[in-house]
């Protein structure tokens, strides 16, 4: 077995099954294949934003490491050199429990979205029900846009709105950062364009979400008490969606909007709950 049918057997493939458990509930509840994508997003988000807050701690720590070297490096290579230089350096990283190769360190968020993006890419690529269905001015998700038509010729606006997105949220997040890493995730975003561009509307659409909830999430991040702001504006979201899913029709498209109301209710109610605890 060759080491990508591993990855694939391995990650890809229980990556690809809740893929496809998250969007057919999302789908039973909401009779929408558009709509089951917006859920789909922002559920793996969630999930995954454990994930991106300790590549982002992994990453600042190195960053903080290299930083506090550099001085020191750059003036041991240039007086020194060959051998002498070596052993100098490596005696010097050893001093201040440093490894080199933690450079790789940097690209820890981008490699975490390989295996997201093939699960998403092999599961998305293939659901039948997004054929013919329309959303917004999408006339069919399970082929390219082509919003726009330039004499005769087609083009797919959505790729770019994607991809201005990735580029917006890449630039807040890479502030500080060295251009190394600049260059990594600017390249990514070249990469999804260029990859995505003749790909069905469905997936460069989730793809897009993606994007603007990374967006949303940098900039969060530079606002001064940003958790509990989120945590407020998922309490008033999860209102929203309790009295809608008193309202519904059916059963479990009632209970699915209750639950999800509830479940919103946690940021804000963890806090004060875990000040009456007994310490």
């Amino acid at each position: 077995m060759s080491l990508f049918e591993m990855l694939g057997s391995v990650l890809i493939g229980p990556l690809k099954l809740l893929f496809e458990v998250i969007f057919s509930a999302a789908y039973k509840v909401l009779n929408h294949p558009g709509l089951a994508i917006i859920v789909l997003s922002l559920v793996m988000n969630i999930i995954v934003l454990p994930l991106y807050k300790r590549a982002d701690a992994i990453q600042e720590e190195a960053r903080d490491t290299e930083n506090k070297l550099k001085d020191t490096v750059a003036h041991i290579k240039k007086t020194f050199s060959g051998d002498e230089r070596m052993m100098i350096l490596q005696t010097y990283y050893r001093q201040n429990n440093y490894n080199p190769l933690s450079v790789l360190s940097s690209s820890v968020s981008l490699l975490l979205q390989i295996p997201f993006f093939m699960a998403a890419y092999q599961f998305l690529s293939g659901v039948t029900a997004f054929e013919g269905v329309a959303l917004g001015p999408i006339a069919d998700l399970s082929v390219p846009d082509g919003l726009l038509v330039i004499g005769g010729f087609s083009v797919n606006i959505l790729p770019f709105i994607m991809t201005l997105v990735n580029v917006v949220s890449s630039a807040l997040y890479l502030k500080g950062f060295p251009l190394k890493t600049k260059l990594q995730l600017y390249g990514m975003a070249l990469f999804f364009l260029v990859f995505l561009y003749n790909s069905p509307a469905a997936l460069v659409f989730y793809w897009t979400l993606n994007n603007v909830f990374s967006l949303a999430k940098n900039l969060f991040m530079r606002i001064k008490n940003a958790k509990r702001i989120l945590a407020i504006l998922l309490s008033v979201a999860g209102v929203a969606s309790f009295i809608t899913g008193i309202l519904l029709n059916g059963f479990w498209r009632s209970a699915f909007m209750i639950a999800v109301g509830i479940a919103a209710q946690f940021p804000v109610l963890l806090p004060a709950v875990k000040k009456l605890l007994p310490k």
